[in-house]
């Protein structure tokens, strides 16, 4: 916190971010150490179970991939969720996380193993159909082409 110039009123600083080709704000700077309620919803919404690649227990705690005492923001780019067990191993030594660009979480374990925790699709997501599936579909419902002939089946 800081003081106005004559010092009568507490004040606190933030840096605020804006999207660089609208102008509309897109981000506030945060000291918190904790994820707010709906940070904690949003990443539970997202990673559904465990973040950590071998386990899909249940979400228990809103964690940072950097940790926030090494500068980790607070913030959903650096959130993953995690369960009880898998949060509380991490921070014994030697375990080290990153977030990748594409929100891929790098877990590096004590024996120099590395493990990738890809972000997953958002609920309800449908990979888009391939020209196998397309083509399968047309022959289930009557609608064989063939070179740029329409048959019926």
């Amino acid at each position: 916190m800081i003081a106005d110039p004559s010092g009568d009123t507490p004040m606190l600083l933030r840096r605020l971010y804006t999207n660089p080709s609208t102008g509309q704000l897109a981000a506030m700077d945060t000291t918190a150490r904790l994820f707010t309620a709906n940070q904690r919803r949003f990443l539970t919404l997202r990673d559904r179970t465990c973040r950590t690649p071998w386990c899909d227990a249940p979400i228990r705690h809103a964690d940072h991939i950097t940790g926030h005492a090494h500068g980790g923001p607070t913030a959903i780019a650096d959130g993953q969720g995690l369960c009880e067990a898998c949060n509380h191993a991490k921070q014994a030594p030697g375990w080290q996380q990153h977030a990748a660009p594409d929100g891929t979480v790098v877990t590096t374990t004590p024996t120099g193993h590395r493990y990738l925790s890809p972000q997953p699709r958002p609920p309800g997501w449908r990979a888009p159909p391939s020209r196998i599936d397309i083509a399968l579909r047309r022959i289930a419902f009557g609608r064989i082409v063939y070179r740029g002939l329409r048959h019926a089946a």
